[in-house]
């Protein structure tokens, strides 16, 4: 079970850095006001030539695999709730890289998620 654990937890730290790419990448353009179609597309446009962003996108990808190599290890049933370690990993990640504050009630919260995560574990 350790091994399933530390497989998944080292998936959702690559996913979870692909997603702090991404959201580096879009505080640094301009606020967009989506009013028309063309804003949509011009800031897709915008992201999408910018190499944080496809670095994000191979992020998340190394993170895919190891999730399918978890998966093909056990049970859904139990990588899945192993998987809630993402809300987990996304507050410090968020902290860390974004600078996001962890006021009460996120900290209570994912408290809730790790003990939720042992109990899964212990079954």
């Amino acid at each position: 079970m350790i091994k399933i654990i530390l497989l998944i937890l080292i998936g959702e730290i690559w996913a979870m850095y692909g997603q702090v790419l991404f959201k580096r990448s879009v505080n640094s353009l301009e606020a967009p006001h989506f009013k028309t179609l063309d804003s949509y597309v011009g800031f897709a446009r915008k992201m999408l030539m910018m190499p944080a962003v496809w670095a994000g996108f191979a992020f998340i990808g190394v993170g895919i695999v190891i999730w399918l190599t978890a998966l093909a290890q056990t049970d859904l049933s139990i990588a899945f709730p192993i998987d809630s370690m993402q809300y987990i990993i996304t507050l410090v990640f968020a902290r860390i890289f974004l600078g996001e504050k962890i006021d009460k009630m996120k900290f209570w919260g994912t408290l809730l998620v790790i003990a939720g995560i042992i109990l899964v574990a212990m079954s």
